[in-house]
């Protein structure tokens, strides 16, 4: 009797079929039939694999590609501007004359920067851009010179030989060979009286037996301002005197005085101040910065004369500092001399004596205010002179 109640008449076939157990095709059969048979009732045919993608560019690359070149070209620009428009090679100190003995360097790029000189001296441009009769010669004044006054200006030096003579050097991006002829057209169109050609300068005459002032221009540009003929010729031609000097290269307002400095000015203090007259016979030279900015300070530092010890002249420096500030304290105090000189520090450092201190930013703003106010009317009394004047022009 069999074991179940149905009894198998065949076999049941399996539902998954072994792929081992699989039927071998025929010899010589189609084996995409083959395959075909392999597959069960209603199995789709097999698609053969996609092919792989073709490489590309992705847009991340191409983006980043630009952003490159547009950052390239940015900075070529502005390399264009800084090097054919912006950026400018001192030339002023190059024509410090040889004998010079005083020298002080501005930079007004940035003096420009200082608070009191954009508060008190900007005003007075803006008042000449408003002013019909400043506005129009200052545009004839550029037409006939080519410069753009004062954004072409870069630095000015003023140096002086005996403390009697002085020349002022302006440097920047002045056109060459056009100043001087430029201010003679226009002094002669407006019939300023005084002033006259000899050679290259223009010389601006006075009732007095010496010129009011002398104008000339170096070969590099610089324009030369001077109180006699002798200190502008001597500071026309480049050279390297600003080397000797130790002036300093950076700062927005730097100095340097030789031993004829000192000694000079020994003579004048001696009959009033004899510790300072024998104190400045012991210094060669010196040179220092005034910085800017919310707290000014002023360095300088001496050199001792031949045989003179750093370390006794600090000493003696800061003895005599002491005694000024009681001088001061009776005398009406001058663009914050008072408190700079209250402050001050001498220290020895290696060979040389270093003299710190900082100035007070309330008494720069009161001598910029004065100055302000000093050329506000300076100009304006040389533009009633020239209104005044008959005009030569037909």
């Amino acid at each position: 009797m069999p074991d179940t109640l149905i009894e198998e008449e065949e076999p049941i076939r399996p539902t998954v079929t072994d792929d081992a157990a699989a039927p071998a095709p025929a010899p010589g059969g189609d084996p995409a039939e083959a395959r075909a048979g392999e597959r069960g009732a209603g199995e789709q045919p097999e698609r053969p694999p996609a092919a792989p993608p073709r490489p590309g560019r992705p847009r991340a690359a191409a983006c980043l590609l630009a952003a490159i070149a547009l950052l390239a070209l940015l900075a070529g620009g502005a390399l264009g501007v800084y090097f054919f428009f912006w950026r400018y090679e001192p030339t002023a100190r190059r024509h410090i004359p040889g004998d010079a003995n005083i020298v002080i360097r501005l930079e007004t790029a940035e003096l420009a920067l200082f608070g009191p000189v954009r508060q008190h001296f900007l005003p007075l441009l803006d008042e000449s851009a408003s002013d019909a009769p400043r506005a129009s010669r200052k545009a004839r004044l550029e037409a006939a010179t080519g410069l753009d006054f004062p954004s072409d200006l870069r630095e000015i030096v003023i140096a002086s030989t005996d403390a009697t003579s002085w020349v002022a050097l302006a440097g920047g991006r002045i056109p060459k060979d056009r100043f001087v002829a430029g201010m003679e057209k226009v002094a002669r169109d407006e019939g300023w009286d005084g002033w006259r050609r000899e050679g290259d300068l223009l010389i601006v005459d006075s009732t007095l037996a010496r010129p009011r002032a002398v104008i000339g221009q170096a070969d590099d540009g610089t324009i030369v301002l001077g109180t006699d003929v002798e200190i502008v010729n001597a500071a026309l031609p480049a050279s390297d005197e600003w080397q000797r000097l130790d002036l300093p290269e950076q700062g927005p307002v730097t100095f340097a005085l030789t031993s004829a400095a000192w000694s000079g000015a020994a003579g004048v203090v001696s009959a009033v101040l004899p510790r300072a007259g024998a104190l400045f016979r012991r210094v060669d030279h010196a040179s220092g910065a005034l910085t800017l900015g919310a707290e000014p300070a002023l360095a300088m530092r001496l050199a001792p004369a031949s045989g003179e010890a750093a370390a006794a002249l600090a000493a003696d420096t800061q003895a005599l500092l002491g005694s000024l500030k009681l001088a001061f304290a009776v005398l009406p105090d001058v663009a914050g001399a008072r408190a700079a000189l209250e402050g001050a520090q001498a220290l020895a450092q290696g060979d040389q004596v270093e003299i710190q201190t900082r100035w007070p930013y309330e008494g720069l703003d009161r001598a910029c205010a004065d100055l302000a106010q000093r050329v506000e009317r300076a100009t304006r009394a040389a533009l009633d002179a020239a209104k005044a004047a008959p005009s030569a022009a037909p």
